[in-house]
């Protein structure tokens, strides 16, 4: 029987709720309630594992597909990156040419072109240093804000030490662990 991951978790789930009815209240166990709890048992077992089998598959497939995809996107990647690369080539072309054009026509700054216009743009930046930083007034610095060291704090909580203005909340996840 093939059926949905959710059917069967619900299916455990109840039959593992069911286990407290199999003894009455004064605690005898129904044998035949019993019994057919345990069939029951072998038979949702036997999906769950049949049902994991199908999962790990259906996973492995779903990973290879992606190392497939990853390997083209890193061939178009490299490709892309070739494509920029000769876009930035011909920028250094036409640069030389711009270049070129304003030593003959010292005032033109652009060249028309049938689909529009190209020219050299100049850019004004600023390189700043301070060889010693005492020697500045503070409004011309920025001091970063202070951050937590994480590491050191569970370490300490880790050690049983009390850490004063600080909580430490633990956080457990599940997760699958696959074998074989």
């Amino acid at each position: 029987m093939n059926r949905r991951t959710f059917d069967i978790a619900s299916d455990a789930r109840h039959l593992a709720a069911l286990f407290m009815d199999i003894a009455d209240e004064d605690g005898v166990v129904d044998e035949a309630r019993y019994d057919d709890w345990m069939e029951a048992l072998g038979l949702i077992c036997g999906e769950i594992g049949d049902k994991l089998q199908a999962l790990r598959a259906v996973k492995s497939r779903l990973l290879s597909e992606a190392e497939v995809l990853k390997a083209e996107a890193k061939r178009v990647s490299a490709k892309a990156k070739q494509r920029e690369r000769g876009a930035e080539q011909v920028r250094g072309y036409m640069m030389e040419l711009l270049i070129a054009n304003r030593e003959l026509n010292p005032e033109v700054d652009k060249v028309e072109t049938p689909d529009g216009f190209v020219r050299l743009n100049k850019r004004t930046s600023y390189e700043v240093a301070a060889p010693d930083l005492g020697e500045v007034h503070e409004k011309y610095l920025t001091i970063p804000e202070p951050k937590l060291n994480k590491t050191a704090i569970v370490a300490g909580h880790k050690a049983g030490w009390a850490l004063n203005g600080i909580t430490v909340t633990e956080k457990v996840t599940e997760h699958v662990m696959e074998g074989g």
